[in-house]
């Protein structure tokens, strides 16, 4: 079972206070942002953590179409892992993501990936068109409203990698684990073949173009 919350303010509601208070628009402004982890690559360096923490950024973006963001999740090699590892100094995967509340309550997170006949490079959140989307529904991130944060992860089952098998090298880009705290977002992708969690902070608000 999966826990879903965030902050609501003032002293903990109780549970039917929660659901009654949640929204799709507010679950969406809540995660909207662009979110920086060089705080948590200085302390790896610092420490020579192994592997090396390498700079991400995470980019959540409002479309015109309510419940529906991108998310852009953009990390920067280093020169010397990049070429350990055989691969690019710069790597990103961009996801929709479609966020919907069941008639229990519940918050479902539904990422989507592009149709291989749409350009990522082409992609702007203001002419958002859900229609160039393919559902990866068994990968959802689904939970419920608490009081002090907003934890999310997909299903521990093989449906999820199943179904991104097709998806090549950006699946390691697909979030398994959110949790969105105060100015904090951390996303838990696949790094050095290991799940790796980024610790980002959220240094720009969204922009206008697009709204949830």
């Amino acid at each position: 079972m999966l826990m879903l919350a965030f902050t609501l303010g003032g002293q903990a509601p109780s549970k039917d206070q929660h659901l009654a208070s949640v929204s799709v628009a507010s679950v969406g402004a809540l995660l909207a942002g662009r979110y920086d982890n060089s705080a948590q690559v200085a302390r790896g360096n610092a420490t020579a953590e192994k592997p090396a923490p390498q700079h991400v950024i995470v980019s959540i973006e409002p479309t015109p179409l309510p419940g529906w963001q991108l998310w852009r999740v953009h990390m920067d090699v280093d020169p010397a892992v990049a070429q350990a590892a055989g691969s690019d100094t710069s790597l990103e995967a961009v996801w929709a993501m479609n966020i919907s509340q069941a008639e229990d309550k519940s918050v479902e997170l539904i990422p989507y990936t592009l149709r291989p006949s749409v350009s990522a490079s082409a992609l702007d959140a203001a002419t958002f068109d859900a229609a160039q989307w393919l559902s990866l529904e068994a990968c959802a991130l689904r939970g419920h409203v608490g009081s002090s944060r907003f934890v999310a992860q997909v299903a521990v089952d093989e449906m999820c990698v199943a179904e991104a098998m097709g998806l090549g090298g950006k699946r390691a880009f697909l979030p398994s684990w959110v949790e969105r705290t105060g100015d904090q977002l951390s996303v838990q992708i696949i790094y050095s073949g290991q799940p790796w969690r980024v610790e980002a902070i959220r240094v720009a608000m969204p922009s206008t173009s697009g709204r949830n």
